[in-house]
């Protein structure tokens, strides 16, 4: 990659001054810097604002447009390169949310599995490790939660309360990060870690339990309005459909074909997508 210096100062400058997004960055655990990545974002914007630019250009010229028009071109390009700015600041904002959604739906899991742990007097370097070698089982992002709490303790050389912190504090999810500043606590003030997250697992098991009723009671109600909605809406259209055909104002089964290749697919496609984003393990 071409560097120029002056680009490489104003893309450092502008991710000194973004405070919100470089916090959602470090949530991500991606491997590169967050200043290259801002590099790298600045980049895309200065070449869509190019090539928007370029093209709006070609285009009013090429119509035999004013040059009053030709004003136009900058701001084209001006446009294309926040959009690509914003698309990719959304993009880590997405990201990170979406981290944290799915550590929270394994985190009861995983907590149960540092309980059974902390009772066979398991060291809590070990726990970490032992998580971290499950993404398969428990989610890589959970996992990565994990190797990073390890290598803050091995390769940065923190002790472990310390690591559990600074762990938390970049954490995606706020249940694990309740969950991290817990036992810091407790383990640096030599409390019982056994008993601490027993009571987590009892804690968080009842939030489980929770969402799913919450869950359930959701797909009972979405199941009566989508056969309210769509099954009285089909035998309405049918009947419209009979009624207009013995006016004789219709020949064919057109409104039956509609319902059947619009209305019901769409009101099926609704109703499963809105299930599947209030499912507590989605």
């Amino acid at each position: 990659m071409i560097e120029v210096a002056m680009l490489r100062n104003a893309s450092d400058r502008l991710a000194a001054a973004a405070g919100g997004c470089r916090s959602n960055y470090e949530r991500c655990r991606l491997d590169r810097d967050f200043n290259e990545w801002m590099y790298r974002t600045v980049l895309a914007s200065l070449a869509a604002f190019a090539v928007l630019a370029a093209c709006a250009a070609a285009y009013l010229i090429g119509s035999g447009q004013d040059a009053l028009s030709l004003t136009l071109v900058p701001a084209s390009g001006l446009a294309a390169a926040l959009l690509v700015f914003y698309a990719r600041a959304c993009s880590v904002k997405s990201m990170k949310d979406y981290r944290g959604a799915l550590i929270d739906a394994s985190l009861v899991h995983v907590v149960g599995f540092m309980l059974t742990m902390a009772e066979s007097n398991v060291p809590l370097n070990k726990m970490f490790e032992n998580i971290s070698n499950l993404g398969g089982v428990y989610g890589e992002d959970i996992a990565l939660e994990a190797a990073y709490i390890l290598s803050l303790v091995e390769e940065d050389g923190m002790d472990v309360v310390s690591a559990l912190r600074v762990a938390q504090s970049t954490s995606p999810s706020a249940a694990w990060q309740e969950l991290l500043i817990g036992m810091a606590e407790v383990y640096g003030s030599g409390g019982s870690l056994n008993e601490y997250l027993k009571g987590k697992y009892q804690a968080f098991t009842d939030r489980k339990r929770l969402d799913v009723k919450k869950y359930n009671d959701s797909v009972q109600g979405l199941s009566s309005v989508y056969l309210s909605i769509v099954g009285i809406a089909s035998i309405f259209i049918s009947l419209i459909n009979l009624v207009f055909n013995m006016a004789g104002w219709l020949s064919s089964d057109s409104f039956v074909w509609l319902d059947a290749l619009v209305v019901v697919p769409l009101g099926s496609f609704i109703v499963v997508y809105m299930m599947k984003a209030s499912d507590p393990e989605a």
